[in-house]
C-alpha cells in the first residue's frame, strides 16, 4: 500500500483503532498519527501510545512510545498482535 498523504496515515490509524477494538482492547485515535491503546480492566501503566512515522528507509511504520518500530503501518493484524502482548496482563497474574 502506498502511503501518499496525511489522510492515508489518518485512515491507517483509524483501521488500527478498529482492529484493536475488535481484538478486545480499548483504543482511541489521538490525531492523524497517534493511537492510545490499553487492555480493559488493566492499569494505565500498561497503556501505549502508538505512532505512525517513517523508519530510516522512509517506510511508514507503527512505533512504540519508547521509539522502537513495531511493524509496517499497513501490517495492521501484526501490529494488533504485538500491541496486545505488550498491553495485556499475562494469564494467571
Amino acid at each position: 500500500m502506498a502511503i501518499n498523504s496525511l489522510e492515508d496515515v489518518h485512515e491507517l490509524a483509524g483501521k488500527l483503532v478498529t482492529a484493536c477494538q475488535a481484538a478486545g482492547l480499548d483504543a482511541q485515535q489521538q490525531g492523524p498519527t497517534r493511537v492510545y491503546v490499553h487492555a480493559p480492566g488493566t492499569s494505565n501503566h500498561l497503556a501505549e501510545i502508538i505512532t505512525a512515522k517513517p523508519d530510516e528507509n522512509e517506510r511508514l511504520c507503527w512505533w512504540w512510545s519508547w521509539d522502537k518500530p513495531i511493524c509496517g503501518a499497513d501490517e495492521i493484524e501484526k501490529a494488533v498482535e504485538l500491541i496486545t502482548k505488550v498491553v495485556s496482563v499475562p494469564p494467571g497474574k
